[in-house]
């Protein structure tokens, strides 16, 4: 049965802040920190306490000798090697021990993303997931592979790791990477699901769900239309340096079909456009739109259309033709 995940960031600095608390009472400064930090998320607290008891268990005492005589050899290197400041006290090492060969190959697990909030989630392996609101992932990690789930858009990150790929299947259209950067994002369109692929660092592979495959590198865009294949290069890609927009709460359109637009919209904030008519989905916006703002880019774009925007409440709006 599927859970939901715990921060493994979270769960690590909590660990370094029982230590630490273990060792006696806190510097001022040391104590602001640590308050600002459980102020952070709201599970934050319980983490810190499971680690406190943790700690305390004598079975841990015991663990805690034998890591500091024998060090990290007894756990593999490259799954040690993730975490530089495992050696910061035979106490935590062994409980991050623990939590290394519980948390680094996670079986089915399921991450959400959360509207208006944008959160990068590490998974055991090193890589790092952004979900856009709406959207979740499943991540299977395997000693041989490591295969991803998703529903709505993603932005991944991943650890370099040649004995093991990562490959994000979307609506079926999978897309295999070893070490990367880029972008999945699926929406509906007036002529059915599309699956849209952006490469901001590296290479990827792209195999439809009728078993055409595409290779694509950093500054380049694949889309996926009942099995066809679009392969483009970006005007204006982003840097290696960079975020997808969606991730700092914008929404970029490059002859975007509105009814794309509108589960952009949904997604990311909740919002519900109601069209009118038939076909009028079939309209291209392009721009630039705050997601915090939703109800200005609707009315940009009625604008542009010459559509009437009518709000039928909080989060309900209606498009017609004026």
């Amino acid at each position: 049965m599927p859970t939901e995940r715990t921060n493994p960031t979270d769960d690590r600095t909590a660990a370094l802040w029982a230590d630490e608390l273990l060792g006696g009472g806190l510097a001022p400064s040391r104590q602001a920190e640590l308050e600002a930090w459980l102020a952070g998320r709201p599970d934050r607290q319980a983490l810190l306490a499971r680690h406190e008891l943790l700690l305390a268990d004598p079975a841990m005492l015991l663990a805690a000798k034998r890591v500091s005589r024998q060090g990290a050899v007894d756990l593999p290197a490259r799954r040690w090697a993730m975490f530089p400041w495992a050696t910061a006290s035979g106490l935590v090492a062994a409980s991050l021990a623990c939590v290394v060969l519980i948390d680094t190959m996670p079986r089915g697990e399921r991450i959400r993303g959360e509207r208006g909030h944008v959160e990068a989630i590490t998974l055991g392996d090193g890589s790092i997931v952004r979900l856009n609101g709406a959207s979740e992932v499943r991540a299977d990690l395997r000693r041989d592979a490591r295969d991803l789930r998703l529903k709505g858009e993603g932005f991944f990150e991943v650890a370099p790791d040649s004995r093991r790929p990562f490959t994000v299947d979307a609506g079926g259209v999978r897309v295999t990477a070893v070490g990367t950067r880029f972008n999945v994002e699926q929406h509906d369109t007036p002529k059915g699901a599309l699956v849209e692929v952006v490469v901001l660092e590296g290479v990827v592979e792209v195999v439809s769900n009728k078993g055409a495959v595409t290779r694509a590198k950093a500054g380049e865009r694949v889309r996926v239309l009942k099995g066809a294949v679009q392969h483009a290069v970006l005007d204006q890609p982003d840097s290696e340096t960079a975020l997808p927009a969606w991730t700092a709460g914008w929404l970029e359109l490059d002859e975007a079909s509105l009814l794309s637009v509108i589960d952009d919209l949904h997604r990311a904030t909740g919002v519900k456009v109601e069209l009118a008519r038939n076909g009028m989905g079939d309209a291209l916006v392009s721009g630039r739109f705050a997601y915090g703002q939703p109800e200005n880019a609707l009315a940009a774009i009625a604008r542009l259309h010459g559509y009437k925007l009518t709000r039928r409440g909080a989060d309900h709006y209606v498009l017609s033709e004026a």
